[in-house]
């Protein structure tokens, strides 16, 4: 089924999450890694992560952290 405009945020924070946890399995960091990164607890990451409830500057770290492309970030953050 194609994606519709009107889920388009929903299809966003689905596509980061899942991008999210694969390069952290591929790079070897945990939950627990980044949420010291992002100075929050391993819960608070989890919660985060569940939701795709991530500020700017938050993001920025997450994007180094998983070292992501720039094209990576603009497919990620396009609206």
């Amino acid at each position: 089924m194609p994606r519709v405009a009107i889920n388009k945020k929903k299809y966003l924070q689905t596509d980061l999450r899942e991008w999210m946890k694969g390069r952290m399995d591929t790079l070897g960091k945990n939950q627990e890694y980044m949420g010291e990164k992002l100075s929050m607890s391993q819960q608070s990451f989890g919660k985060r992560l569940r939701n795709g409830n991530f500020n700017n500057v938050q993001l920025y770290v997450i994007f180094k952290e998983l070292e992501a492309t720039d094209e990576k970030i603009l497919q990620l953050m396009k609206l």
